[in-house]
């Protein structure tokens, strides 16, 4: 098990202003960032598709070498990580988007479209 975190990365915000729909976005927020170590420990391999899921649901994403400690997991924030995520905000207006207990193992379905993520959302 990981710890997933989220946030905005450089990437992510150069590409924000093209769209949300466009293939730039995907490729710089459909991703999860791994250490290293546990990439090897779970033969998860960079650029190849990785299968993360929570108590709140699951998605595909691009799995890439981060420099992170061993046990976290970082996605940018967007629609495929906050598949992951829990709607409920705890009475304060915005959900718990860091420390997610998610499990991650490699995936031989391609990675998620905006078009995939927007057809798991309509089915919660």
């Amino acid at each position: 098990m990981y710890r997933l975190i989220t946030g905005r990365t450089a990437k992510q915000g150069v590409v924000l202003h093209i769209g949300k729909t466009t293939k730039e976005y995907e490729d710089a927020v459909a991703v999860a960032y791994f250490n290293e170590e546990d990439m090897q420990d779970r033969k998860i391999f960079e650029g190849k598709a990785v299968l993360i899921s929570s108590r709140f649901g699951k998605v595909v994403v691009k799995a890439l070498k981060g420099k992170l400690p061993r046990g976290m997991v970082f996605m940018p924030y967007g629609p495929w990580a906050n598949l992951l995520t829990s709607t409920d905000t705890n009475g304060i207006g915005m959900p718990d988007l860091k420390g997610i207990e998610v499990d991650a193992v490699p995936s031989e379905d391609e990675i998620w479209s905006w078009k995939r993520v927007l057809k798991e959302v309509s089915n919660l």
